[in-house]
């Protein structure tokens, strides 16, 4: 995903649920050539099939998740200085 391309996730969809249809929706509305909608549709069925989009998480969720993520690339990062 990327905010240049516009085919990002919105916070709040994630905090309060998003459907499949709503996502699709956006992806179309966005300046994504046709290929690249194709292909971010086709991700989408993949990655939200059990669910039909995005499931209402809430705001700690999203938090933790987030926090999760940042703590793996410090770690990443740390784990590669010590290296050089």
């Amino acid at each position: 995903m990327s905010k240049s391309l516009g085919n990002v996730i919105d916070p709040l969809e994630v905090i309060h649920g998003c459907t499949l249809d709503t996502l699709y929706n956006k992806l179309e509305s966005g300046n994504l050539a046709a290929k690249e909608v194709a292909k971010a549709k086709k991700d989408f069925e993949l990655d939200f099939a059990e669910t039909q989009g995005i499931p209402k998480c809430g705001a700690d969720a999203l938090r933790i998740g987030l926090l999760a993520y940042t703590v793996q690339v410090l770690c990443a990062i740390v784990f590669s200085a010590a290296f050089l």
